[in-house]
């Protein structure tokens, strides 16, 4: 079963799109964990440990495992309404027309980033954040931004006190995933990103330059998981309806399409990419696809930007490998 989708993930490492990579295919008959490649190939050739316990930085993937389950529990919770405006919450961001639901769908109208702007710390990060242009009408096209999710991560720490104690609290513990966090206590057991001309060779430190310049608090990147883990969060949204993290009603407004007739599909955190299929990825070059419906799921992990991102057949291939795994969900009479 999934022989194409396996053979063309498998074709990353053989192609050298990827030094290493881990995947899991999951479906109610079939558990299938993958793990070839390298570790590192900086400082020198190191075989990937062939166990679902290696640790990587997740990069974006950040956003729907910790920012948007948090989110959506805090609405459950009533501490806020998907329409209600952000500026309420954050009063020095500069935009009155913004809403909680442009943020998780990046309808916000938000730029993707600013050219050439200085950060050196979280203060940086944040003025950062309130000073990013708003070039679209919110809720008129969508434009993947990560300061839609900086923003939301700046209110849950709000509300919550602490963002990574918040996701700490309220998604790892109760779902046991014990080998996910923000700060990794063992940073050679994680697998390296890559060799920066600042920072040297990245390894058990966030990648992602405005995760590590706050060091902590950030909506958008920061967290390190496991293949293991992660199959425990695809379990709770496959198998129980979002239990013991989110309410069944919850889990349902998730998966609908909240930007129709607009450029792009979008739930609640994730890209959709189809009825109820879920699909989201990361920068380090990792993706989930979570086929509700047919209950498979798809999760890699891979070290794509070691130790330069320079690489971009990882990326290119993505998408296909994507339509691949969905066509032969949709083609496999029992899942």
């Amino acid at each position: 079963m999934f022989y194409k989708t396996k053979q063309s993930l498998d074709q990353l490492v053989q192609n050298g799109s990827t030094p290493g990579i881990s995947y899991q295919i999951k479906t109610n008959h079939l558990e299938e964990n993958n793990i070839m490649g390298l570790k590192s190939v900086f400082p020198e050739a190191e075989i990937l440990p062939r166990t679902t316990e290696n640790i990587y930085d997740i990069a974006s993937l950040t956003k729907v495992i910790a920012t948007t389950t948090r989110i959506l529990q805090l609405i459950e919770q009533q501490r806020f309404q998907l329409n209600d405006p952000i500026q309420v919450y954050l009063p020095d961001f500069q935009y009155n027309n913004v809403t909680i639901l442009h943020l998780l769908t990046h309808s916000s109208g938000l730029a993707q980033n600013i050219p050439n702007f200085s950060m050196n710390n979280r203060e940086d990060v944040m003025r950062y954040v309130y000073a990013t242009p708003q070039i679209n009408t919110p809720g008129t096209v969508v434009t993947y931004a990560d300061a839609n999710f900086l923003l939301l991560g700046y209110l849950i720490s709000k509300l919550d006190g602490n963002y990574e104690k918040a996701i700490q609290n309220n998604i790892l513990e109760p779902l046991s995933m014990t080998n996910t966090s923000f700060h990794p206590a063992n940073k050679k057991q994680v697998i390296p990103t890559e060799l920066d001309q600042t920072r040297g060779l990245i390894q058990g430190e966030v990648h992602d330059f405005k995760a590590w310049t706050a060091k902590s608090g950030t909506g958008h990147a920061g967290l390190f998981s496991t293949l293991s883990d992660l199959s425990k969060f695809r379990d709770a949204l496959m198998l129980q309806r979002g239990a013991p993290i989110l309410s069944e009603k919850t889990w349902q407004l998730m998966q609908i399409n909240h930007t129709p007739g607009l450029n792009r599909s979008r739930g609640l955190g994730w890209d959709l990419r189809g009825e109820s299929v879920l699909y989201h990825t990361g920068f380090t070059g990792t993706f989930m696809v979570l086929d509700l419906k047919r209950q498979a799921s798809l999760i890699v992990l891979s070290n794509r930007v070691h130790p330069s991102r320079a690489n971009p057949n990882f990326v290119d291939k993505r998408d296909s490998i994507v339509d691949t795994f969905i066509e032969e969900v949709s083609n496999t009479k029992e899942v």
